[in-house]
């Protein structure tokens, strides 16, 4: 793990790249206007000057302007001074306009680019400008600044090559960090299965050992947790049988009392029969719910709807004739459901709301459909659940005691129910309504079937 393979190294290895890419470019301009001048292509940026020196003298001992003996490197025009007419010229149009207000008014301004020699009868006005220019007096007309082209060129390559860089650079940051995030997403999920890819760089080695470190820890901890969540679940399952011996002994003494006893002692027995058969409702709760959610054993069918709603309303009017039943939904619906659990889980929800409920008022169960999904709203006419209850209340063991009528609920309804909705891939609610009383809404998805 040298130096080389940081990422700080790799990026002033990129900024070196930029700079001697840069410099190569500049060689290559600096070497084309060498070149090109070497080989009579281009003509130095002093060069107009140098040949206008050597016309010098002929020029101002002659009566006229003798247009053989001028260079053909040489931009000029020729007036003739009497008439001020423009005698010959070589000049673009433009050029050839700056040269007629030099003559007529040879201010040092106007004259700036224009040496001007005289004859007796003709004077010359020698255009220059110190650049580089093309020998030819064609591609000089056609391409009067050859340093401005070459550089704009130069400009356009450095900057695709610039652009190319940085998108290249870009994107081994990106895989280098769609690796981290990655692994971190699994870690996140608590896979156990994850495999750390090869990083380049000695940064991010350093990140991916840490979260190796921390995938480790994870392991050992889901499997000290599971182990203890298996010994608990062992531990109550030897509490539940050794309760329900003693239960059963003690049922069974019960009955054969109540056979033996007096009538007026009948009702004496039937309390303790209640309560026997509560306890035994409680401790198949336990055994529902196995402490630890696990998935319960489910024998899901298609059902079709109004199917589900006679032997759920029939269920419901055993429970009590203080729920009202309001249906909503289409007949020609069906559901992927075990009919059975999924009545269970709504009674529980039902019987919940019957205990926050004053004997005086009704327990509302509304059902309702769209196109996707099949709703159970439960509402009752109790005091509503407090701010910790819509927290907690399915939670398993929590129950709120404020408001119930009775003692019969041990935290446990809520939580088989949940535990079924959501392996129907539903969703349980708790929430107060508008009235400050409690609601559960239970979703179900629909059964869609493909049009063929």
């Amino acid at each position: 793990m040298g130096i080389k393979n940081t990422f700080s190294a790799y990026f002033v290895t990129s900024i070196i790249k930029l700079g001697l890419a840069g410099l190569i470019v500049l060689l290559i301009n600096v070497g084309f206007a060498i070149g090109g001048i070497n080989h009579h292509l281009l003509l130095p940026a002093n060069e107009p000057i140098k040949k206008a020196e050597t016309i010098q003298n002929e020029v101002v001992h002659a009566d006229s302007i003798d247009f053989s003996s001028i260079p053909p490197e040489l931009d000029y025009a020729i007036f003739n001074k009497k008439t001020s007419e423009m005698i010959k010229s070589n000049l673009s149009r433009r050029n050839k306009e700056k040269a007629k207000e030099a003559f007529q008014n040879p201010s040092k301004e106007k004259m700036s680019s224009f040496i001007r020699y005289d004859s007796k009868n003709e004077t010359i006005l020698i255009y220059y400008n110190l650049k580089v220019q093309f020998a030819n007096a064609e591609w000089r007309k056609a391409f009067p600044n050859p340093g401005v082209w070459l550089t704009s060129l130069s400009i356009l390559f450095y900057m695709i090559y610039l652009v190319w860089s940085i998108r290249s650079f870009s994107q081994v940051i990106i895989q280098e960090n769609q690796k981290l995030i990655k692994v971190a997403r699994k870690i996140e999920e608590k896979d156990l299965n994850i495999e750390f890819p090869h990083v380049r760089f000695n940064e991010y080695k350093d990140v991916m050992g840490a979260m190796e470190s921390l995938s480790e820890a994870l392991v050992k901890s889901i499997q000290k947790e599971i182990q203890v969540t298996d010994s608990k679940a062992e531990q109550i399952s030897y509490l539940i049988h050794d309760i329900k011996i003693p239960l059963t002994v003690i049922k069974g003494n019960v009955e054969l009392l109540e056979v033996m006893a007096a009538d007026d002692m009948k009702e004496n027995f039937t309390d303790i029969m209640n309560s026997i058969q509560q306890v035994e409702q409680y401790i198949q709760e336990v055994i529902d719910i196995n402490l630890n959610n696990k998935q319960i054993n489910m024998q899901k069918e298609e059902v079709a709807i109004n199917d589900f709603m006679d032997k759920l309303k029939a269920e419901i009017r055993s429970l009590s004739n203080n729920i009202i039943v309001e249906d909503f939904t289409d007949k020609e619906t069906s559901l992927f459901i075990d009919a059975n659990l999924l009545i269970r889980a709504i009674n529980n929800i039902i019987l919940n709301g019957m205990e926050r409920t004053p004997q005086d008022e009704k327990v509302q169960l509304i059902i309702k459909q769209d196109n996707d999904c099949i709703q159970f709203l439960i509402i009752d006419k109790g005091p509503g659940f407090s701010e910790e209850a819509l927290k907690k209340g399915t939670e398993l063991f929590y129950t709120e005691n404020e408001g119930r009528t009775n003692n019969s609920h041990y935290g446990l309804g809520l939580t088989f129910t949940e535990n079924i909705v959501k392996q129907h891939e539903g969703r349980m609610i708790l929430s107060n309504n508008a009235n400050h009383s409690g609601e559960v809404l239970v979703e179900l998805p629909v059964l869609i079937r493909e049009k063929g």
